[in-house]
């Protein structure tokens, strides 16, 4: 649709609503997590935070700041972190960030509501309007002009793949004003279909950064901007590794959206449920009678535990953080809990069955470090590897975790906001 319709605003939307398009195709089974529906129910303690949000949006004043004001959805463990560094961060009124700074007035409220009507209720073809596509076109100019008045120096963000990133990436290209992505996690996909939009990708380390040049990114877009959330990381730290308490982070089984337009991939979700008994064929062999998994959030875990073993598994139910203080060992795909693992002082073995042309059993090509291209990690293919692994106890070099997190360095931001 994108590439042979004439109407060349028609192309632009059709891209910008692509996940939203997705969505109506794939995210329609029982095994999605209620939170990641389409048309989810929200209930009344959200409505109530929602109403005060967009009545503060309403209402509230500003007080006057020096500060360079900047249009952000990103949460900094630091709350305080852009504040300190000159920035006077607002929210839009489509993502807020808590209940204060959240910019917009009733006119965008409305718009706001109309477009998540449109998401979450309206069908397919209702996205085939071009009628649509000018008053998009029409209340970008109506935005622009509040974003300017308010001089909007940046806009940050974690994703470009959905409508309003892309739209407003589009509306602050408009403004000559910055747009920075900000990576969210360990990537599991390097393509220029992903991310590529706006004027600068912040990364957490200099290895992730060479793995998107390698995939085809500009480098002078690329910025290591380092993470906030690992402070004060040791060089060193010794591994727990051993089958008393064994955690399993299984690949996941869903794709609600098509990443990359060239490349389709069908998920079949019945691959965690095999990914967890060939797993679990490994470990009984080496007398371990039960052990935790933890499926993606976008899974619903009863669906997949219903599948189970149920004298085996566990599912996993507390917080990553709390999950890893007593695992003594994590089996796991590709996933950003490698190196939260790690960081725990938690060995972390990598099981990704694939093809031979090192595609998983999602249906995904492995990238860096979860296709055997860095000696630091331990990688099995298939059972007898995982076997061998753990019956030597093979240990996943710690020093993986200051390859890809590197200290946050906030004067990036500075250099690029004016």
């Amino acid at each position: 649709m994108r590439d042979n319709l004439e109407n060349e605003l028609s192309k632009k939307y059709i891209d910008f609503f692509k996940i939203e398009l997705d969505w109506h195709i794939y995210n329609s089974e029982r095994h999605i997590s209620k939170e990641y529906h389409r048309n989810r129910e929200k209930g009344w303690k959200e409505k109530t935070v929602s109403l005060l949000q967009y009545s503060n949006a309403i209402f509230e004043k500003p007080k006057h700041s020096e500060k360079l004001n900047i249009l952000s959805t990103i949460s900094f463990s630091d709350k305080n972190l852009l504040s300190n560094a000159g920035f006077n961060p607002y929210s839009p009124v489509w993502q807020p960030m808590g209940k204060k700074n959240i910019f917009g007035d009733l006119k965008t409220i409305s718009w706001h509501k109309k477009i998540q009507n449109l998401i979450q209720e309206k069908d397919f073809y209702e996205y085939l309007n071009v009628n649509l596509y000018e008053e998009l076109e029409d209340f970008q100019k109506y935005l622009i002009d509040k974003y300017r008045e308010k001089d909007f120096r940046a806009f940050l963000v974690s994703s470009d793949q959905y409508f309003y990133s892309k739209y407003f990436i589009d509306l602050f290209k408009k403004l000559d004003r910055p747009s920075l992505v900000f990576s969210h996690g360990l990537p599991a996909i390097y393509s220029t279909d992903v991310d590529n939009r706006s004027d600068y990708l912040m990364v957490w380390s200099e290895k992730i950064k060479q793995n998107y040049i390698n995939s085809g990114f500009d480098e002078a877009k690329i910025k290591v901007i380092g993470n906030l959330k690992y402070k004060m990381i040791p060089n060193n730290k010794e591994l727990r590794s051993n089958l008393s308490d064994v955690l399993i982070v299984p690949v996941s089984s869903i794709l609600w959206h098509q990443h990359e337009y060239d490349t389709t991939v069908l998920v079949d979700k019945s691959m965690i449920v095999l990914y967890l008994y060939k797993v679990q064929s490994v470990l009984k062999k080496l007398g371990v009678k039960k052990a935790r998994y933890r499926p993606h959030p976008s899974i619903d875990k009863q669906w997949v535990h219903a599948f189970l073993d149920q004298d085996f598994f566990i599912c996993d139910n507390e917080s990553l953080e709390d999950s890893l203080k007593h695992s003594s060992l994590v089996i796991g795909a590709t996933s950003t809990v490698l190196l939260e693992s790690l960081v725990n002082g938690v060995n972390y073995l990598v099981f990704e069955p694939k093809e031979e042309n090192n595609i998983n059993m999602a249906g995904l090509k492995l990238v860096p470090p979860f296709d055997g291209s860095d000696e630091k990690v331990m990688i099995a293919c298939n059972e007898d590897e995982l076997e061998k692994m753990l019956r030597f106890n093979a240990l996943t070099d710690y020093s993986l975790v200051r390859d890809y997190i590197q200290d946050f360095d906030i004067s990036i931001l500075k250099e690029l906001i004016k």
